[in-house]
C-alpha cells in the first residue's frame, strides 16, 4: 500500500539519483573534454610531437557552472525530505532548507541567463524556469516560516 513514508522514500532515493547522476555527467564531461582530443590526436597522428590541449567548450562551462547550485538546492532538498521523514515538518531548519534551494534556483537562472548569452538563446527558456521555480520555493518558503511561527506561538500558549 502506498503511503506517506514511502512517498517521502521514493522522493529521497530519486533525489540522491539525481545527485549522482549530475557528479557522474561532470566527471564525463571533463574527462571527455580533456581526454577525448587527445586520443583523437594520438589514434590520427601518432608521434613523439602529442600536445596536450584542455578545451572547454562554453556549453561545457555553462554546465559545471550550473551544477554548483544545482547540487546545492539537491543537498538542501535532500536535508529537508530527512527532516520531513524524522517527521520535523514546521522548523526553522526546513525553512532554511526552503530559503537555499529558491536561492540555488536564481543562481541557477542567472548562470542559464549568462548562458544563453554566450552559448545558445534556447538556455533562456530554462533561464526564465529555474527563476520562476525560485520563486515558487520563496511562496513555499514564505508559507513555512507563517507555520512555524504560529507553531511557536501555540507551543507558548497554555
Amino acid at each position: 500500500m502506498w503511503n506517506r513514508d514511502r512517498s517521502v522514500l521514493l522522493s529521497l532515493v530519486c533525489t540522491r539519483i539525481i545527485m549522482v547522476l549530475a557528479v557522474l555527467l561532470a566527471v564525463i564531461l571533463i574527462a571527455a573534454t580533456w581526454f577525448l582530443p587527445d586520443l583523437q590526436d594520438f589514434l590520427w597522428n601518432p608521434g613523439p610531437a602529442h600536445n596536450i590541449r584542455y578545451d572547454l567548450s562554453p556549453l561545457t562551462i555553462t554546465y559545471l557552472c550550473f551544477c554548483i547550485p544545482a547540487f546545492g538546492a539537491l543537498l538542501a532538498l535532500d536535508r529537508l525530505l530527512c527532516a520531513v521523514r524524522r517527521e520535523e515538518v514546521f522548523t526553522t531548519g526546513n525553512v532554511r532548507c526552503l530559503r537555499i534551494i529558491s536561492w540555488c534556483c536564481f543562481a541557477a537562472g542567472a548562470i542559464l541567463l549568462v548562458g544563453s548569452l554566450v552559448v545558445n538563446i534556447n538556455l533562456l527558456i530554462l533561464a526564465v524556469l529555474a527563476a520562476f521555480f525560485g520563486i515558487v520555493m520563496r511562496v513555499v518558503k514564505n508559507l513555512f516560516a507563517a507555520a512555524v511561527a504560529l507553531k511557536d506561538e501555540n507551543d507558548f500558549t497554555i
